[in-house]
């Protein structure tokens, strides 16, 4: 049921350009109408607001209260020809309107993800989701429930990955090319706090992320891009805030993960210039009980978790047969195991 209201108030909506049309319409008809029908005497004429309104809405229908005026004004024997064939287009255009939203599915999909596109605020929107890289950025922000805008472009590619978005009730899904300013506005991009633009074209996304800052210049843009040095120099000439190399991210990882078992995740570090590794291990049975500062301090690693217990206190003991959860480099991994593991 709410569905089917939702659906109903949304196809109101577009329905108020035929709305606005006929209100118009019928002041402009009171107006004439009050102003240029002909008070013969004894003749039978609007006498008041009201009676111009029922005249007006009449003429609309193509029907007629009051007789045409042979000896009127050429206004009002212009309003008695015209406004049969303006309600006509009106009422045309509005069943055409309502019948298209109400019975074609694929049309109603699109008009309601607009609707809520525009309410939504400190949303995210995102270019490219359609793409392997984007299909990954967009379940991690579902993840978090992080309110997301997706624009994309309909294609037969990617027609799976569509209709799951489609059917996601916390995304908005709006289909153009997302470097044009309408299309943006379309996203409510003057209202969002991010934007992350993964297409596989790399000036296409600095394109569209100059654009938003045009429209929203407090937006945070970050883009996908396969060149890194072009990625570093759009970052440092151009106002925008982190251009991101899936290659020159994911190199470090297949290296560490070639050579050392145990890592989950690497990631790269500007400020330190190093690359960091979420790394799993398993102490020997034959440890010497130490605490979590101990460790940390000896090997130079953050300790994440002990036996699956997130955030350590300093002082918490870490005993033989331990699962560590850490993050460390290289080097500190290397130390770690070769002392504390088989």
């Amino acid at each position: 049921m709410r569905v089917f209201f939702r659906s109903f108030f949304v196809a109101l909506g577009k329905l108020r350009n035929v709305i606005i049309g006929l209100l118009l319409s019928i002041v402009v008809g009171v107006i004439i109408f009050q102003l240029f029908y002909p008070r013969t005497v004894g003749s039978y004429y609007p006498s008041n607001i009201l009676d111009s309104a029922l005249a007006t809405m009449s003429l609309l229908l193509a029907m007629e209260i009051y007789e045409f005026p042979h000896e009127g004004e050429l206004i009002i024997k212009l309003l008695y020809i015209i406004y049969p064939f303006l309600g006509l287009a009106l009422v045309g255009l509005g069943i055409i309107e309502f019948g298209m939203f109400t019975f074609t599915f694929r049309y109603r999909i699109k008009a309601w993800n607009e609707v809520i596109a525009k309410k939504m605020k400190n949303h995210t929107i995102l270019v490219g989701a359609a793409g392997n890289v984007g299909t990954r950025v967009l379940e991690e922000l579902v993840r978090q429930k992080i309110a997301t805008v997706v624009i994309t472009k309909e294609t037969e590619r990617h027609r799976e990955d569509i209709e799951q978005m489609l059917e996601h009730p916390d995304v908005s899904v709006i289909f153009g090319d997302a470097a044009r300013s309408k299309v943006l506005n379309m996203a409510n991009v003057k209202s969002a706090r991010a934007l992350i633009v993964v297409t596989n074209d790399d000036m296409l996304n600095f394109r569209i992320a100059i654009k938003a800052k045009e429209l929203n210049s407090d937006i945070r843009t970050v883009i996908r891009t396969f060149d890194r040095v072009f990625g570093q120099k759009v970052t440092e000439i151009y106002d925008i805030d982190s251009a991101i190399s899936t290659s020159a991210i994911t190199a470090p990882a297949f290296v560490a993960q070639t050579f050392e078992e145990g890592i989950i995740q690497s990631l790269r570090s500007k400020k330190h210039k190093t690359d960091f590794h979420l790394t799993e291990i398993t102490l020997k049975k034959d440890f010497t009980p130490v605490d979590v500062e101990f460790l940390e301090e000896t090997y130079n690693v953050t300790i994440l978790a002990v036996n699956e217990e997130v955030h350590p206190e300093v002082t918490d003991q870490v005993t033989a047969g331990s699962k560590l959860l850490f993050l460390g480099d290289l080097d500190s991994i290397r130390n770690i195991k070769a002392r504390y593991c088989y």
